[in-house]
């Protein structure tokens, strides 16, 4: 939940966002279960999951800045999401007052769940010690011979 957790990070640097303002959490997750050799490391499944953020006494005049926020995170940090066939945000807010509000985000998300080798892992699968990380992947720097089929 990589997202989740980057994109909390992130909204916690507005303007009237800190720690006991925010709340996240993934809600109606669904594991989608694969075993796809990468080389160096397997991708085991998919996590697909709503990220919910709830945030308490947000400034009412910066609900603008938190949409542009918002869009320039998603548009930055997870481009595939047409390919995905993710649905687009909801975004819910509740006026407390003049001045402040209750805002109430909720992203539908998909991340790789992958493994990689380490003996003192704390996974065993096929006669293996793995750990959740990441897959390394190879570039090639240089091409020795392409030649015509």
């Amino acid at each position: 939940m990589k997202k989740l957790s980057t994109l909390a990070r992130h909204l916690l640097r507005l303007p009237g966002v800190n720690r006991d303002k925010i709340e996240a959490f993934a809600d109606l997750g669904k594991l989608s279960l694969c075993a796809t050799d990468l080389g160096q490391g397997f991708e085991i499944g998919k996590f697909r999951y709503d990220a919910v953020f709830s945030i308490e006494r947000f400034p009412a005049a910066q609900a603008q800045l938190l949409l542009a926020v918002l869009a320039v995170w998603i548009a930055e940090n997870d481009p595939g999401r047409d390919l995905l066939n993710l649905n687009d945000p909801d975004v819910d807010v509740t006026l407390e007052d003049e001045q402040t509000a209750f805002v109430q985000i909720s992203i539908e998300f998909e991340e790789p769940l992958s493994i990689v080798p380490d003996p003192a892992g704390p996974i065993t699968w096929e006669g293996q010690q793995w750990r959740v990380d990441d897959v390394p992947i190879d570039v090639a720097d240089t091409v020795d011979k392409l030649e015509n089929t």
